[in-house]
């Protein structure tokens, strides 16, 4: 990591973002729901510190707040919550330095092996155990390739004992209809109880049953992942940085 002050100093706000990680982690696993105002001590101190005793070169901060301008995008059109933009956007101003690419951009790479390891678990068990079940679905085509890479069959009496699922065939029921619909993903702002009392529903009124299975996707704690991601780009020396880049273009070459 090339370290533009003194490690003494540089190590103060990475000390304070750290812990703000560790508290935010804490409330992503519990409820899968971090508030705005845990992050802003933090982004308050590491900006005035930055500017202040740090000043990083211009350059670096700008690339440094890339992923944090990536991560707004994504959250402007909902397909990520405040929190993990507020994450990135904290790391990208206490630590602008470089581990030859930005420690946020690192950071956010990282952080998302986890949930591509879980894309591709989910390949591996829908192709290879779930095939009968891929082909029973009335669901468009778009809708079954995206239940392949996004989810798994759960049954449903598993799926009212279980936290923070979301069903992308969502159960709609009344006393004299039944609907399944299909989608490719859930809304940050749903509640995964709302989802459960419609399949208890569905239930009660005989049209499934505890045996039958429900497509569901997990609610990520992605804090927890930068968390982990912010730790390992802080210390991963740069020549082992240097072999992977080496191997993915010698790769697509």
């Amino acid at each position: 990591m090339n370290l533009s002050t003194g490690i003494p100093t540089a190590l103060i706000p990475i000390s304070v973002t750290l812990s703000t990680l560790i508290i935010a982690t804490y409330y992503d696993l519990k409820s899968r729901e971090v508030s705005e105002y845990i992050w802003l001590p933090a982004l308050i101190f590491s900006s005035i510190f930055t500017f202040l005793v740090v000043r990083p070169n211009i350059l670096v901060l700008i690339f440094s707040l890339i992923p944090a301008v990536i991560l707004l995008l994504l959250m402007l059109i909902g397909m990520i919550g405040g929190a993990d933009f507020l994450a990135i956007l904290l790391i990208s101003i206490s630590t602008p330095y470089l581990n030859i690419i930005p420690i946020s951009m690192l950071t956010l790479l990282l952080s998302a092996l986890i949930p591509s390891l879980l894309i591709l678990y989910n390949l591996i068990i829908n192709l290879t155990l779930n095939r009968g079940l891929i082909k029973s679905l009335e669901c468009s085509s778009t809708h079954k390739l995206s239940l392949i890479f996004l989810s798994r069959p759960m049954k449903v009496s598993k799926f009212l004992k279980s936290k923070f699922m979301y069903p992308l065939t969502v159960f709609k029921c009344s006393s004299n209809d039944y609907v399944v619909k299909c989608r490719t993903s859930f809304n940050i702002e749903e509640d995964f109880k709302d989802h459960m009392r419609d399949v208890m529903k569905c239930l009660e009124l005989g049209y499934v049953r505890n045996d039958d299975c429900i497509w569901v996707t997990p609610a990520l704690p992605h804090i927890l992942f930068i968390t982990i991601g912010y730790i390992i780009a802080l210390v991963i020396p740069e020549e082992v940085i240097y072999k992977v880049f080496n191997l993915l273009l010698m790769h697509f070459r």
